[in-house]
């Protein structure tokens, strides 16, 4: 499917990507690492920023993980609803069906669920209803858009959190983590055929204000790419300072190793 408008979607390319935006926006005003800071796996990223960070991180494993789903599925980021600001976060159609994905992203948070009931760390949170509101949201518009009922089905996606506990699941949203997203999907049988999916296929392609995740603009793209070198840059502090502890720590065997062997020696002779 081909977004004519990839490159002149002023509204929907702002709002995608929000917290990879902001957390690129604030690390730009940082200086580079020096070369001594780099050697010792200095972490390059600012205390200040880490939080901004995780989020960061949250938004685009989910955003990767929609986009492995396979060719027959076709997801969409930011879909506006025409009203004001406001947009459908993630639509997602294939064989499955039709599913509209809320993501809440509580890094280090307790997640506990009962029926409608959301707790983060005690505190009740309106996730569930949101997401319940989102899916009728989402019915209206692409009903108005293939011109017959389309049925939704409503997900919250939790990503980041500590644990997630669902005691009793609600009874219309499917509660998912980052990691289960993807398969979770693809697991679902199977209720729309190739020729409903080619209606929906034709008819999304006529919107040229829905952000499509697999032809990305060209400003998302580059934000993507400028975010995942700064991954790689954490992962490789993070593995050069596990050099260095286990360079210490052998150096420290090594040294503890000669000196009770010495003294055995001294003992002995």
């Amino acid at each position: 499917m081909r977004n004519e408008a990839s490159d002149s979607l002023p509204r929907v390319a702002e709002q995608a990507l929000v917290s990879v935006r902001k957390f690129l926006t604030q690390h730009a005003n940082n200086p580079p690492l020096s070369f001594l800071s780099r050697l010792f796996g200095r972490r390059p990223i600012a205390t200040e920023l880490c939080a901004e960070y995780r989020l960061a991180c949250g938004e685009v494993a989910v955003l990767d993980s929609l986009s492995q789903l396979g060719s027959e599925w076709m997801v969409f980021h930011t879909v506006p609803l025409g009203r004001g600001d406001d947009d459908l976060e993630y639509v997602a159609v294939g064989p499955a069906g039709v599913y509209s994905i809320a993501v809440r992203q509580h890094p280090g948070g307790a997640i506990w669920i009962d029926g409608g009931v959301l707790l983060v760390d005690d505190e009740r949170m309106p996730h569930i209803r949101d997401a319940e509101f989102e899916a009728v949201r989402a019915s209206q518009l692409l009903s108005e858009v293939t011109g017959s009922r389309v049925e939704v089905t409503p997900c919250l996606v939790i990503s980041g959190s500590r644990s997630l506990t669902v005691s009793k699941p609600p009874r219309r949203v499917a509660v998912l983590d980052t990691r289960n997203l993807r398969s979770w999907l693809k697991d679902m049988p199977r209720i729309l055929s190739a020729e409903t999916l080619g209606a929906f296929r034709t008819a999304a392609s006529e919107q040229t204000d829905w952000q499509d995740t697999k032809r990305p603009s060209n400003e998302v793209t580059e934000q993507l790419a400028r975010f995942r070198k700064i991954q790689s840059e954490v992962n490789q502090a993070r593995h050069t300072r596990l050099t260095w502890m286990t360079g210490a720590l052998v150096l420290v065997w090594l040294i503890a190793f000669v000196l009770i062997g010495g003294t055995t020696t001294n003992l002995l002779g």
